[in-house]
């Protein structure tokens, strides 16, 4: 989603029961670090949420009353429709955020628990959100990722951008699906518009396999995915350019993954730099 004050609600879960867990982190940011981030902590035992200040110190504790604020820059939270419940081995935290707009752009949400005898879940990408801001100053936009979050090992992915020259003003899109915004071992495409052609980089993410021209046969692979010329396809209308992809995830790329996704026109000239759309998790 997106906007500058939401009611965030994020669920943890412990089989041995929610009383179980200790202390709760979400991080959000462009990147897997706590500088200059909103960096949130909830110890359960005390039910007192925590900020990160911008150099990894912790602000004053908020105790989920109903009342009160915590603040740095790039986020605050009000104690104010922000609260925790638990049942059976599900923890509901909902905390009432307002980001800064100096803080703009998108943003992943990274999670982990760690319960009372000190095992953790690690960080887990969880969902992504778009704080509003300056308008961007190029010509392409990416507008969106259809189904931008959900689990399954296959699945028609589609990518839309606008471009205010007209589509024919696209030159390359970029797709990669990792944990983290990083071409090794990931499924890391790049599909050139004005030849109609997919390509797929290596698992080490430096070299491109050879290409595909979407017409509706064939397909690409490395260790972490597949497409499907079936199903896949490349269509421009206006300033609108839609890339549709009929992607399967191997067994071996389980688990959460962001789609970090970028644009360039023809002249590389305007490009959107690489932009958080969505996640999905690979069963």
């Amino acid at each position: 989603g997106s906007g500058l004050t939401q009611a965030l609600v994020f669920r943890f879960s412990d089989s041995q029961g929610w009383q179980n867990l200790d202390v709760v982190d979400i991080l959000i940011n462009s990147s897997l670090d706590g500088r200059q981030a909103c960096f949130i902590a909830y110890s359960r035992s005390a039910n007192t949420v925590y900020l990160v200040t911008d150099t990894g110190g912790l602000l004053p504790g908020l105790v989920l009353n109903g009342s009160g604020t915590t603040s740095n820059n790039q986020c605050s939270i009000s104690g104010q429709g922000s609260s925790v419940s638990g049942s059976g081995t599900t923890m509901v935290l909902t905390l009432n955020v307002t980001f800064k707009s100096a803080f703009a752009g998108n943003r992943v949400f990274y999670m982990s628990a760690q319960d009372i005898f000190g095992a953790s879940s690690g960080w887990v990408p969880a969902g992504v959100w778009q704080i509003p801001g300056s308008p961007a100053t190029g010509t392409i936009s990416l507008s969106q990722v259809n189904p931008g979050s959900g689990s399954g090992r296959t699945q028609t992915f589609i990518f839309t951008f606008s471009d205010t020259k007209g589509y024919q003003d696209i030159g390359v899109i970029n797709v990669l699906l990792n944990g983290f915004l990083d071409g090794a071992t990931a499924c890391s495409l790049a599909y050139a518009r004005t030849t109609n052609t997919l390509y797929l980089f290596d698992d080490a993410g430096v070299n491109l396999l050879p290409g595909l021209v979407l017409a509706g046969q064939g397909s690409l692979s490395n260790s972490q995915c597949s497409i499907s010329g079936a199903g896949s396809s490349g269509s421009g209308s206006g300033t609108t350019f839609t890339l549709r992809l009929n992607m399967t995830f191997s067994s071996s790329f389980a688990g959460n993954s962001i789609f970090y996704v970028a644009g360039r026109d023809v002249k590389e000239g305007n490009n959107t730099g690489w932009q958080t759309a969505g996640v999905w998790q690979v069963p």
